[in-house]
Parts: structure tokens; C-alpha cells; sequence
């Protein structure tokens, strides 16, 4: 008996019986040809799609689930193309897995929707690291960007998770998506009769004399209204540094209200003038009761 012959006889060895499906050594020996290849295709298909994730600049964290479930997809195929290849069915076996899928889907629905949504921001590089942002009022530096959630550093030094549902599904701002260029505008009422080009010389001194603020685009001075109490004015002007917003308006409101005493001009109080009219009118006599 030559070699070939032996080889074939040993293939027909018998060694189990699943489904009224008789295994041979032949049927296991195609099996893991076809497993091994599976994982080989997997370890291809996965080097391929790392480095198109690399190049659209995915983190390791965003990029390893996207790379485990590909090569699950991969090695389920695999393994349903091996094992009906010997004839043993595994539609059952699917079918309950379905279910299985099915049942835990329902309850890993907000994990899997927060999964997905950091995928697709990532993606689109909406969030980045190092972005300036601000979400539900609070404003901060985005520290870390993950599959689930997203941190956001606030100015109080306070480090918000947010869900990535969150940020996917809600309106938010992103100062460092273009640039992280963005105007402040403080408001300021003076009394009537001010002589309003002055008040409009005095702000515009002020934000050009402050550091933060950027000489182009310009500052500008509205004369907003008439209020009830106050000739209104606004202040807009223009800064690089989102993060302190908050701190150049106060340096502004500081500015304002300390040159305006020095050059004489009044911050009104809302006022109310009530006009009392004396009723001296006389009363009616009572009626005579004799």
C-alpha cells in the first residue's frame, strides 16, 4: 500500500456521530484547514482595516472593538462554513443564538447605542482631544475620548463623564472645531442725557487696552435701546481663549464701571416714578335718620 492509498484509508476512519452525521479523520482534517484559514483571513481583514483607522486618526480605544467584532464576524462565518462542510448542520444552533443576540440586545441597548455614537464622532473627528467644548452649561477641555463616553475637564477643575449618546444626540458647542476664535459681549446702561459717543470712545478703549482681547476682528459699541431707566449699550469683541470667557468679562465690567465714575457718567438704578392724585373731593353726609 503506497502513501497516498494509506492517507485515504485513515481519512475514512470513523470517529464520532453528531446529527446521524458520521465525522471522519478526512472531515475533522478539512475542519481545521478551514478554521485555521478563517483565522488567517481575520488577521488580514484586521491589519487592512487598523491601518485605514490609523490613517483617519482612530485611538487604540476606539479601534480595538471595531477590530474584535470584525474578526467575530469573520471566525462565526468561518465556523458555519466548516462545519457544514463535513454536514453537520448548524442552523439551530444560529437560530438560538438569534434569540440569545436578540434577548441580550434589548438590555446592553444603551452600551451599544453609546458604543456606536462614540464611533461615529470619532469618526468624523466631531470631539477630539484637547477640543474646547461646551455641553448642558458647562464648559471645559475635552481630556479623554473613549468608545462609551467622553471627559470634559471643566474651568472648576471638575471631570465630567458624558455618554456619547449624549453628545451625539444633543446640541453642543465646539469652540476648537474650525477655530478657537469666538466673541463675548457685555452690556452697560448709562443715564439719559450722557453724550453717547463718549460712552462708545470709553468702551472701545477699554476692550483695546485689554490683552486677551483681539484687535481683528475689531471691538464694536451698539447702541442697543431706550430702556425704561437707562440709554443701553453693548460691548462685543473678540478673544482666543474660550476657556476665559468668563474671566475677560468681569475684567471689562470691571474696566467699565471704573472708568465711567472717572469720567463722570452715571450707571442708573431702575427707577419708578408713581404719581399720587389727592382725592379732596367731600364725602357724602349720612342720611338723616329723624
Amino acid at each position: 500500500m503506497d502513501f497516498i492509498s494509506l492517507i485515504g484509508e485513515i481519512s475514512k476512519i470513523k470517529l464520532l456521530s453528531i446529527s446521524e452525521n458520521t465525522i471522519t479523520v478526512g472531515d475533522l482534517f478539512v475542519l481545521v484547514i478551514i478554521l485555521v484559514g478563517t483565522f488567517l483571513v481575520s488577521r488580514w481583514v484586521r491589519k487592512v482595516v487598523r491601518a485605514a483607522l490609523d490613517r483617519s486618526g482612530f485611538k487604540d480605544e476606539a479601534a480595538n472593538p471595531i477590530l474584535k467584532l470584525i474578526h467575530y464576524f469573520i471566525v462565526v462565518i468561518g465556523i458555519y462554513i466548516g462545519f457544514n462542510s463535513i454536514g453537520v448542520p448548524l442552523t439551530g444552533v444560529l437560530a438560538a443564538a438569534g434569540v440569545a443576540g436578540i434577548i441580550i440586545g434589548f438590555g446592553l441597548q444603551s452600551i451599544t447605542s453609546n458604543m456606536i455614537s462614540g464611533l461615529i464622532l470619532m469618526g468624523d473627528r466631531t470631539v477630539r482631544i484637547g477640543d474646547i467644548v461646551e455641553f448642558d452649561n458647562k464648559l471645559g477641555k475635552v481630556t479623554d475620548t473613549g468608545v462609551r463616553s467622553t471627559t470634559v475637564k471643566t474651568i472648576d477643575n471638575l471631570h465630567i463623564i458624558v455618554p456619547n449618546q449624549e453628545l451625539f444626540s444633543k446640541p453642543f458647542v465646539n469652540y476648537s472645531y474650525k477655530d478657537e476664535k469666538i466673541r463675548i459681549s457685555t452690556s452697560v446702561g448709562v443715564k439719559y442725557g450722557t453724550n453717547v459717543e463718549k460712552v462708545k470712545e470709553i468702551l472701545l478703549e477699554i476692550a483695546r487696552d485689554n490683552d486677551t482681547v483681539l484687535n481683528y476682528p475689531e471691538p464694536e459699541v451698539f447702541f442697543s435701546e431706550f430702556g425704561d431707566s437707562a440709554l443701553q449699550f453693548k460691548l462685543k469683541c473678540w478673544i482666543l481663549a474660550p476657556l476665559k470667557k468668563w474671566k475677560v468679562k468681569s475684567q471689562l465690567n470691571f474696566e467699565v464701571n471704573k472708568r465711567l465714575k472717572e469720567e463722570g457718567i452715571t450707571i442708573p438704578f431702575p427707577q419708578r416714578d408713581v404719581w399720587l392724585k389727592n382725592q379732596s373731593e367731600p364725602q357724602p353726609e349720612p342720611p338723616n335718620q329723624g
